[in-house]
């Protein structure tokens, strides 16, 4: 007797215009998955509690390392599989979704201050590494929108230094990551390589002074000469980044992933 063979699909209702269609048989429609939930406060979602049996690294940042959005995301996500491949536990500050973004150091004065809610710095217990930067929003050029994050470079290194004390004793080791460069050509927001340079010098400085007066060294993640190192110096174009912007290309986000972790795990000693 010969083998009669069926083919099963599911009938989905469209409606198009108030009309109901059936699509043919064999026709597979793909949901697009739910959006993530709203973070739970104005600071991200609440930091997880440590991992008692290995090192604990804590990211600071904005896109350029938060993994969403815009595609393909930050470094973020990157560094996290390699450094969980060597048995570290990894947290990106307010979350790995749209919580996670630092913004500028206004909003990095707030969600370290001990009272606010979702402070990035709740947990009990102290991180092997906090990993962190703040500096594309504050440079932005003034104005409405992103504009209204600017600060300026008088403040802004006065904010940091006082951000980085704040992350002293809540970390066996603060690595302070450089602002990465912006293509010199006109770009989004009135950021330039200039103000780039400008505001990293600051930052240099001032945290310099505020480790001497910690009696510790200052840990430098030099991102910046990382990707000038590749792309040249005040380059106009390179593939590791999209064209005209400050964010990067997925194998820009890999480069900079593989980067952060190594010189993490630097650190850790692994």
């Amino acid at each position: 007797m010969a083998a009669h063979h069926h083919l099963a699909f599911s009938f989905v209702l469209l409606s198009v215009a108030g009309v109901l269609a059936v699509p043919s048989p064999g026709h597979i429609y793909v949901s697009s998955p739910p959006p993530p939930p709203p973070p739970a406060t104005a600071c991200g979602d609440y930091p997880p509690a440590l991992n008692a049996t290995g090192p604990n690294v804590l990211l600071i940042g904005d896109s350029i390392s938060m993994p969403v959005p815009p595609s393909p995301g930050g470094y973020g996500d990157s560094s996290r599989k390699i450094l969980e491949a060597k048995g570290v536990t990894v947290w990106h500050n307010g979350g790995w979704w749209t919580g996670g973004q630092a913004s500028n150091t206004v909003k990095g004065l707030a969600c370290t201050n001990a009272s606010a809610d979702g402070n990035w710095l709740n947990v009990t217990g102290t991180y092997d590494v906090i990993h962190f930067n703040f500096g594309l929003h504050d440079l932005v050029a003034e104005g409405p929108g992103e504009g209204r994050e600017h600060v300026p470079i008088p403040q802004y290194g006065t904010n940091l230094a006082d951000i980085y004390r704040r992350l002293l004793p809540h970390a066996k080791h603060v690595i302070w990551a450089t602002t990465t460069p912006c293509p010199s050509i006109k770009t989004s927001m009135g950021r330039t390589e200039g103000n780039v340079t400008l505001y990293n010098a600051e930052a240099l400085r001032v945290l310099q002074d505020a480790a001497r007066a910690a009696s510790t060294d200052l840990i430098v993640d030099d991102l910046h000469a990382a990707v000038d190192g590749y792309c040249g110096v005040n380059y106009t174009s390179c593939d590791l980044q999209r064209p005209a912007n400050v964010h990067f290309e997925p194998k820009g986000v890999l480069f900079l992933g593989q980067h952060v972790a190594d010189s993490i795990l630097k650190v850790l000693g692994i």
